[in-house]
């Protein structure tokens, strides 16, 4: 098991370098805004199957891909109308999610996506009265349409019964290691009365776990299914936990101990992993395992609800109750969360995301969560194991609306931050409209005064806000500038047709409007700005 711990070690090390090299790559063009102050937006509405997760594939910048929880993904192209989402797979014939904790829960695009077409979703199933099982399965997208996916093409890798209708955890996401990550509950009810101890703690199935599985054969010495039987389409790593135990364990374990992971979250700069497990009664917990650390955690679940006692009963802080075989509250075999918040806050955690977005350098390494049912966003920063930095950001993400409808958080390509809402908006996290520039340093459209045509940065599309028009203004760098021409599209024929007389000096600035009537900054060169009738 050390030589196995260490190649993971080694792995992630790796990996966290070349994912350095790859942010970097595709922040490319990016104009980046120093201090920025959050801010949230609408990027997609009128979404009708309650959207539960956002993502994109590895290195597409112009595509979002929505999850309803009815059995849709929809994808929506940069630059469209916020109302424009087509549908890229409907399976709805085969997911049940007819419970408010079940249906379609996740997706992960294949890191070579881009060549081989394939994801992965995660979904419930069965009849309405039972029994029920979550199914993890592998689709290909159309070959003769990227935004069509083949509804046909579906291929089973596990499958599992679920005793409840609720706590079905569902994300599935790929590791830093390229494997795939599939987080599942407890079996659902209340205190996870299942079996002995409870299925949390019972590493002879698959249930309060997180599963790490090689779909991809990038291990040579990976093992065949284990616990999820001999009909299972995939490969357990060797380097496992209990892939090479040798007794009832299952080898797809990676770490267990949860009682309900609602999204869940890898740091792709360290390679830690962030969960948010959602409490019982009286406790919601985030829990952060480090990269490259040992596998195999126990995070505590039914032993601990938090960091505190867990005894069945709704007493937020009882004694330590002995069940025979498990640990007991307390023992130092057991990880505990980070942070962890009583329902006085809110009653069911959301984990959310690490930001290694391009926009807002500021905040890169930021981790931010929320709630349901309070529905505030917050965040903090690791530094040391330590979270650090903890605030409230609702009255920044969330202004004039009620956040009761957080359902998810989500991430696009280039890392930038999204929230999900079950009423059926789609909003990103970024920087205020008065805090963007138009064509600003790092930009990849620049201000160019072509003498067919003048251009500059297409905001609308950079920055996913609405742009009523373009204003152009000239001036004197020290003194004022007066606005010359307006445009709904980032050109102006000609460009400026007065020819500054010899020896003058003039600037130009390109400011964006937003329908709010909000302007962004005109730039470092515009000192002592002035707005005039120009509309």
């Amino acid at each position: 098991m050390k030589r196995n711990f260490f190649a993971v070690l080694l792995a992630v090390a790796l990996l966290a370098e070349s994912r350095s090299a790859e942010a970097q790559s595709i922040c490319n063009g990016t104009a980046p805004v120093p201090g920025a102050v959050l801010s949230s937006f609408p990027v997609v509405t009128g979404l009708t199957g309650l959207p539960l997760l956002v993502t994109a594939p590895p290195g597409d910048l112009t595509r979002l891909f929505i999850v309803e929880q009815t059995g849709l993904i929809r994808v929506h192209q940069r630059g469209t109308p916020t109302d424009q989402a087509p549908v890229f797979l409907d399976i709805t014939d085969r997911v049940l999610s007819a419970y408010f904790e079940m249906g379609l829960l996740g997706l992960a695009f294949d890191p070579d996506y881009q060549t081989n077409g394939l994801f992965y979703v995660n979904y419930t199933a069965g009849p309405g009265g039972g029994p029920w099982s979550t199914v993890v399965s592998r689709f290909s997208r159309s070959a003769a349409d990227p935004n069509l996916a083949d509804p046909a093409s579906e291929v089973h890798l596990l499958t599992f019964e679920q005793p409840e209708v609720n706590h079905n955890g569902g994300q599935v996401m790929f590791g830093p290691d390229g494997f795939l990550y599939v987080a599942t509950g407890d079996g659902g009810g209340g205190g996870d009365q299942h079996g002995t101890c409870g299925n949390g703690q019972n590493r002879d199935v698959l249930l309060g776990k997180m599963l790490r599985l090689d779909v991809r054969n990038i291990d040579p010495s990976s093992v065949p299914p284990d616990c999820g039987g001999p009909g299972s389409v995939y490969r357990i790593p060797s380097s496992n936990p209990f892939a090479l135990s040798g007794n009832s364990d299952c080898g797809e374990i990676w770490t267990y101990g949860l009682r309900n992971p609602w999204r869940s979250d890898f740091d792709p700069v360290t390679g830690d992993l962030y969960i948010g497990d959602v409490g019982q009664a009286c406790w919601e917990e985030v829990d952060v395992l480090p990269g490259g650390g040992p596998p195999g955690a126990n995070l505590g679940w039914r032993s601990m609800e938090g960091m505190h006692c867990y005894d069945g009963t709704a007493n937020c802080d009882p004694a330590p109750v002995v069940c025979a075989g498990i640990p007991t509250c307390g023992d130092p075999s057991l990880r505990l969360p980070v942070l962890e918040y009583g329902h006085d806050k809110g009653c069911t955690i959301i984990g959310g995301a690490v930001y290694r977005g391009c926009q807002m350098p500021d905040w890169s390494g930021t981790y931010f969560y929320g709630d349901i049912c309070s529905g505030f966003v917050a965040s903090f920063r690791m530094v040391g194991g330590v979270p650090q930095d903890q605030a409230d950001r609702t009255s920044l993400l969330d202004p004039g609306q009620t956040l009761g409808g957080l359902s998810s958080f989500g991430e696009d390509a280039q890392g930038e931050i999204y929230l999900v809402d079950r009423d059926g908006i789609v909003s990103r996290i970024g920087p205020r409209f008065i805090d963007l520039e138009v064509s600003a340093r790092g930009d990849a459209s620049p201000l160019l005064l072509n003498p067919g045509a003048w251009t500059w940065g297409d905001l609308a599309y950079s920055s996913m806000r609405p742009i009523s028009f373009y204003r152009v203004y000239r001036g004197t760098p020290g003194g004022t500038f007066h606005c010359r021409f307006t445009s709904a599209t980032p050109a102006w024929s000609g460009g400026d047709p007065d020819v500054p007389a010899l020896g003058q000096l003039f600037a130009y600035v390109v400011t964006a409007v937003a329908p709010s009537g909000e302007e962004t900054r005109p730039g470092i060169a515009a000192q002592g700005f002035v707005l005039d009738d120009c509309q």
